[in-house]
């Protein structure tokens, strides 16, 4: 739990790569109340991409009601509740999917998850499950 307005930087030893469609994935511990997709138990982050651990792109991220495009927080994670699902598939993972172009990156290399302290109406706070890269590349030895 990243705590009201907590928040979580992720550094890669490789670059997350701008591929074709999302480029990584963000998971949160959503549900359905009662079942129904029209009411996510969202506890809900930004999500910002950095080159270089300073200078950061913010996804933006609206918050005020279901879909919340562009945050995390608001889609169930498929991953590991079955061992067919990929967790880089982001056409089945679930979870919230980025791609960098939305950013104008080519490449980034930290991921930093930001609570929503701003929002009212929310009884909880972001609980960051995993980050999982869809398009990346690791660095030579």
């Amino acid at each position: 739990t990243l705590g009201n307005g907590g928040s979580i930087t992720l550094a890669f030893a490789g670059a997350i790569e701008d591929g074709e469609g999302p480029d990584f994935i963000v998971f949160e511990n959503v549900f359905f109340v009662g079942g129904d997709p029209a009411m996510p138990w969202a506890e809900i982050a930004s999500v910002e991409v950095s080159t270089d651990g300073e200078t950061w792109e913010t996804f933006p991220c609206t918050a005020t009601e279901p879909p919340y495009d562009g945050c995390a927080g608001w889609s169930p994670t498929h991953a590991g509740s079955d061992e067919s699902i990929d967790p880089h598939d982001p056409a089945q993972a679930g979870g919230e999917a980025f791609d960098l172009a939305d950013v104008g990156l080519t490449e980034a290399r930290f991921v930093r998850v930001v609570d929503r302290a701003d929002l009212a109406g929310f009884s909880g706070t972001f609980d960051l499950d995993a980050v999982a890269l869809v398009h990346w590349a690791c660095d030579a030895p």
